[in-house]
């Protein structure tokens, strides 16, 4: 089965809740321990984190209470098959507010977890993305880390958004980044223009990598708000600010530009199939746009709805899963075939906001 992870972190009283769809069943995944306002759920993903058969989920928390340190975050890893009790994950040095987990991302059996709220070095709110392999100690990473690109600003919010690209290459949002110029910006250039990172080896002693930023240098652009990246065909990063997803090559050169303009928040979610399609959610009224990277004639506007669809989308074989996570009663995931005209609903027995994150 080609599965599919739903977040609703708002159920439960905000302990919030995933679930797997496979097939045509909705199965819940059972963590204990969780409170009330942890928010599981907020980010989710299936990784292979300890090599052996079966896929394991790995979801973010980011609302959890850490060692006295209210909403430091943390993120689980859920053991396919039964392999072992779920595992917490948790910053080395939790906290208040820093919000660890908000977004996750996952290759084979590395694991790259997002703190964007988190301070350094007076730096409220600069951020950082934690980087492990398999089940070994996390490697924190952010703008002050040597040799990594860019300058560690106040509200940038470093690591918003992850994606794996080619081999142990890291992609990292920063929405919130305003244009650098010379030295740090701190309330002046361009406001929230964003900017995304690409780290060339996560796990290398010493890193390297690129800095990309917002193609038209813009006042709230939040360029890097999603990443998406399909191996063989390139990186997508969108800017929902005034609605557009730039397309750039495996060599990181820019390709094409896909706009679709007005307060749609077009690029809101993005997701990559392994075989280039790549899809663009614009819940507030735009749907999803279904593009290629490879061809430009090649693109599929799925139909809008008024309850926020496109929230968060995923593919999972030949199948597109879109969030409606305002969808009555409880939010819903519309399942889409590569040939289907018709989507197909599938949601929880009880939840609050099922499909607000999607992992495949």
């Amino acid at each position: 089965m080609d599965d599919v992870a739903v977040g609703d972190p708002f159920a439960d009283d905000d302990k919030g809740a995933v679930h797997v769809i496979s097939g045509q069943k909705v199965v819940p995944v059972p963590v204990p321990g969780l409170a009330a306002g942890d928010g599981f759920g907020w980010s989710v993903r299936l990784a292979k984190v300890n090599a052996d058969a079966c896929a394991d989920l790995v979801v973010g928390a980011p609302f959890t209470d850490v060692r006295g340190s209210e909403d430091a975050g943390a993120a689980y890893v859920v053991y396919g098959g039964g392999a072992a009790p779920p595992r917490q994950f948790t910053a080395p040095e939790p906290q208040r507010d820093a919000h660890f987990g908000w977004s996750v991302a996952g290759k084979g059996d590395l694991v790259a977890i997002g703190a964007p709220y988190e301070d350094e070095a007076r730096l409220a709110d600069t951020g950082a993305v934690y980087v492990a392999k398999g089940e070994g100690r996390p490697r924190r990473i952010s703008q002050e880390s040597q040799e990594v690109p860019g300058n560690g600003e106040v509200g940038d919010q470093f690591g918003w958004a992850l994606a794996f690209g080619a081999g142990n290459q890291l992609i990292v949002g920063v929405p919130y980044e305003n244009d650098d110029g010379a030295g740090r910006q701190v309330g002046t250039g361009k406001i929230d223009s964003g900017s995304v990172v690409v780290l060339a080896d996560a796990l290398a002693p010493e890193l390297s990598g690129v800095k990309l930023d917002s193609p038209t240098d813009a006042d709230g652009d939040r360029y890097g708000y999603a990443v998406a990246y399909a191996d063989g065909a390139g990186l997508a990063v969108s800017a929902p600010g005034p609605g557009y997803v730039q397309l750039l090559n495996p060599k990181l050169a820019p390709v094409r530009t896909v706009r679709q303009g007005g307060k749609q928040a077009f690029g809101f979610s993005l997701a990559a199939s392994a075989d280039g399609r790549l899809a663009v959610g614009a819940p507030y009224g735009g749907g999803v746009r279904v593009l290629s990277f490879r061809n430009p004639a090649d693109e599929r506007v799925l139909p809008a709805a008024d309850d926020l669809a496109g929230y968060a989308v995923a593919f999972s074989g030949n199948k597109l899963y879109v969030g409606r996570p305002d969808a009555a009663p409880y939010g819903k995931v519309a399942v889409t075939g590569r040939n289907a005209e018709e989507p197909q609903d599938v949601q929880p027995a009880k939840g609050a906001d099922f499909g607000m994150s999607l992992g495949g």
